[in-house]
């Protein structure tokens, strides 16, 4: 009888304890061995690191995940490290998108990013931008926006990732 009664409170408490877990972060994709994590949504969505297009958290997945798809195809070429002064210059021009009033160091300290970390991705971006501008070169190209576009569409085939 009593451990009838046990069970029977045991069964009770495991919904009101699962009522109680506070999800902290997930795993969202796996792009070649890198995690997209939920907290790196939220983070570049606060930071404002992807497009402006990017406004859901889908679409900013779908940011990441194209990001994690390039950097793994530019790492199989040479593409320069970029200078400390365009990494700054970089960082400058994002930080201008701010009210001039905002604390960057909170702001960052909020997202859970180190401004080395900050700086990393602005020198991925500009790694980005070179490797795009050797294969798909600036010209007066009016499809190379669309030709950009159907390459990240065949990268994420090839990853199996849904096309975005």
């Amino acid at each position: 009888m009593r451990s009838l009664l046990v069970a029977a409170i045991l069964v009770c408490a495991v919904p009101a304890l699962r009522a109680q877990q506070v999800e902290l972060d997930r795993t969202l994709e796996r792009v070649y061995g890198s995690v997209v994590m939920a907290s790196d949504v939220r983070q570049v969505r606060l930071l404002k690191l992807v497009d402006a297009g990017a406004d859901t958290d889908a679409a900013a997945q779908a940011a990441i995940e194209n990001r994690l798809l390039i950097m793994r195809e530019l790492s199989r070429g040479t593409v320069p490290e970029p200078a400390a002064e365009r990494i700054a210059e970089k960082r400058e021009a994002w930080r201008k998108t701010w009210p001039a009033s905002t604390d960057v160091s909170a702001l960052l300290a909020r997202a859970g990013m180190s401004a080395q970390a900050l700086d990393g991705w602005f020198r991925d971006e500009l790694k980005i931008e070179a490797f795009l501008a050797i294969r798909y070169p600036l010209t007066a190209d009016t499809r190379r926006a669309e030709r950009i576009a159907a390459w990240v569409n065949d990268l994420r085939r090839r990853a199996n990732l849904s096309a975005k």
